[in-house]
């Protein structure tokens, strides 16, 4: 199932507020214009196959969330890790303080870009047999 690239379409999360003037990337406007895209004219914003925080999560192979402590997003990756944990999927959330969206982009020219990937590859090397 793929999953949309934001969780809360209807963009209700705490950080869309807290963080709005930290997060440079990402807002609840461009969030808005994304979702209704995604959806359409007819679709709902709490339709399971838009929306994985409407879905049926069981079974999904373990999952791994980075996320900037200065998102928009952060709400969403919360409520994504928990309705995960709630499917009893195997999840691993790290918060990144002071962090923007995608902020591992700046792998090999922020310290903090490299330690996240570090992070997540020690944590995705046992799950992979390496």
């Amino acid at each position: 199932m793929p999953l949309s690239p934001w969780v809360d379409m209807e963009h209700t999360g705490s950080t869309f507020e807290s963080n709005k003037d930290n997060d440079v990337l990402v807002s609840r406007d461009i969030i808005e214009f994304m979702a209704s895209n995604f959806i359409g004219e007819k679709g709902t914003r709490r339709d399971p196959l838009a929306n994985p925080l409407f879905a049926d999560l069981r079974g999904l192979p373990p999952v791994y969330i980075e996320v900037g402590g200065f998102e928009v997003l952060l709400d969403d990756s919360r409520a994504l890790a928990e309705a995960l944990k709630k499917a009893g999927v195997d999840v691993k959330m790290e918060i990144f303080p002071e962090m923007q969206h995608i902020f591992n982009f700046l792998a090999g020219t922020a310290p903090e870009a490299d330690n996240a990937i570090g992070k997540y590859a020690k944590w995705v090397r046992p799950k992979l047999g390496l």
